[in-house]
């Protein structure tokens, strides 16, 4: 293989003595006057065009709801390693957010996966892919993304609201629909209806947005992020670190 000598670029950013830019917009004449927003200005920075009006609503949603669901692995470590280091605020936040993989929060993008296999396919054989899927799951007793909840049932009220946005919002809606598919054969398949959980409806918005699957997990942890600072704050007044360590400590027991 041969490697190329040519330098690497970047089109993030460049500044002269008196100004700055983020791509080809100018930081304090164009997106500081008052029109652009967080979400517009992330999302064109991260994905590298515009984006419009219905797709930023659509974000805006996704990143409200991927923000806080109590004490989930992440704040649970965001508040331990707060305790334990108080005058490193980034470190505890850092923490929390590696918690952000396949089994929280980053499912996301096991999910968005699931979904890109079904969404070129039409009727039947959408259907028909759609119950493989939910079949080779069950045989390898595999847990499949996007469905389930431990505390909300039968519906998660945040999948039902994203859902309902999207559809509402989107110019095309061929990953929810891959979704619902989904979702029929989950139902099929157990004799019984199962949550479609909130992870598995930003993952059909985000397709929606032809956001790239490897890029779907960034958004969570953009979110999150705002979630944890939130722990910290409330750890500063109502400190519980130590309560949860001292909690575990004495519940488990010693065993081989």
């Amino acid at each position: 293989m041969t490697m190329s000598t040519q330098a690497p670029t970047t089109s993030l950013c460049r500044y002269t003595d008196t100004e700055i830019f983020y791509r080809d917009r100018n930081l304090v004449d164009d997106l500081l006057s008052g029109e652009a927003d967080f979400v517009s200005v992330m999302m064109s920075h991260i994905l590298g065009r515009e984006v419009s009006p219905a797709q930023q609503r659509v974000m805006h949603a996704i990143l409200i709801v991927m923000m806080e669901h109590g004490l989930t692995p992440s704040a649970i470590a965001t508040r331990s390693i707060y305790m334990s280091a108080p005058e490193n605020l980034q470190g505890a936040v850092a923490a929390g957010l590696l918690a952000v993989g396949s089994q929280f929060v980053g499912t996301i993008e096991n999910n968005a996966r699931l979904l890109a296999e079904l969404v070129d396919l039409d009727g039947d054989a959408q259907a028909t892919r759609a119950a493989e899927i939910v079949r080779e799951h069950r045989a390898r007793k595999a847990h499949l993304p996007g469905f389930g909840h431990h505390l909300h049932r039968p519906d998660d009220p945040r999948a039902l609201k994203l859902i309902e946005i999207g559809k509402a919002e989107s110019a095309s809606t061929r990953y929810v629909d891959a979704l619902l598919t989904l979702s029929a054969a989950v139902d099929a398949e157990f004799g019984r209806h199962i949550t479609i959980n909130a992870t598995g409806a930003t993952a059909a918005l985000l397709g929606d947005m032809d956001i790239p699957v490897v890029l779907m997990r960034g958004f969570a942890v953009i979110s999150r992020a705002a979630g944890l600072v939130a722990h910290i704050a409330e750890e500063q007044q109502k400190p519980s670190g130590r309560f949860i360590w001292e909690t575990v400590d004495k519940a488990m027991p010693f065993g081989d």
